[in-house]
């Protein structure tokens, strides 16, 4: 199916040519199913007993366009569909063998109480789990000295509803002082020195 639809892309499409072929293929049928009276009235009957083949060529082109044009859509349109599915599938799967550091990565954006955390790219675990889908980058790219390349990043809408407490390791209600000593024990080496502002731009 990927292979037919890379086919059908490489179809030059737009609301110009298809406008082009849906009236040429109309103005088409039409000539050659007037009755030979109306056709005789308009003075066609003798162009269109000797362009008959053209007329029937331009049918067939012209509804050939429009169907591969209908093709294109339709299995882009299903293979978008499977592909979502299969994302969140991966980002499914992921979340169910997270290690301890991609935990604590995941657990920074409910540490921090926001939607939207800058991390460092090249960091292991911020780049799993963009990779799979349950991270998000969000706008450009900056260049720092310390951390590299750095990125705003946001959890994808589908792992942030399989989030939970339980999974990313938080007590459940106020954690204890020893809890959230061990909380901020287990952050990301990158998140104090962001937190900080301590990057100089490289």
């Amino acid at each position: 199916m990927a292979q037919l639809l890379a086919l059908l892309r490489q179809l030059p499409v737009g609301p110009l040519l298809g406008q082009l072929a849906l009236w040429t293929l109309l103005a088409c049928l039409a000539l050659l199913w007037l009755p030979l009276s109306s056709l005789q009235s308009l003075y066609l009957k003798d162009w269109v007993s000797n362009n008959g083949f053209t007329l029937g060529l331009g049918v067939v082109l012209s509804a050939t366009y429009l169907l591969a044009w209908a093709l294109r859509i339709g299995f882009g349109e299903l293979l978008g569909r499977q592909q979502m599915v299969q994302r969140r599938q991966q980002i499914t799967d992921k979340l169910t063998v997270l290690d301890s550091s991609e935990r604590a990565v995941l657990r920074e954006f409910f540490l921090q109480g926001k939607s939207l955390v800058s991390m460092p790219l090249n960091h292991p675990a911020v780049e799993e789990l963009k990779q799979t889908g349950v991270l998000e980058q969000v706008g450009g790219v900056e260049h720092y000295a310390i951390e590299g390349p750095v990125a705003t990043m946001k959890i994808a809408a589908v792992a942030r509803s399989q989030l939970n407490r339980q999974r990313l390791s938080i007590p459940e209600g106020s954690p204890s002082e020893t809890q959230r000593a061990a909380l901020l024990a287990a952050r990301p080496e990158f998140a104090n020195s962001l937190a900080r502002g301590r990057r100089h731009a490289a």
